[in-house]
């Protein structure tokens, strides 16, 4: 099985600032490495994580306090006799 193009050769190019393409320019010098999106993807999995079982805690919280308020409303409404 013959490997991408992209995989065989690991070379790194310094463009100007003000680069332009031309027809003798290989398109795919022009790209970052597989391994750059790799660890880009895999950071961006466990951050995804992490904020998912954050997300998770404060609907839990929120649950929580939405209960406490719920009761609370509830004893302000009553009459003070039947708070007794």
């Amino acid at each position: 099985m013959e490997k991408l193009k992209l995989v065989q050769k690991a070379k790194t190019i310094k463009l100007p600032k003000n680069r332009t393409l031309s027809k003798e320019d290989d398109l795919i010098d022009l790209f970052p490495l597989p391994r750059y999106f790799q660890i880009h993807f895999q950071n961006v999995h466990e951050n995804n994580h992490e904020l998912q079982n954050e997300l998770a805690q404060l609907k839990q919280y929120v649950a929580r306090v939405d209960d406490k308020l719920e009761r609370l409303l509830a004893l302000l409404s009553c009459p003070p006799e039947a708070a007794l």
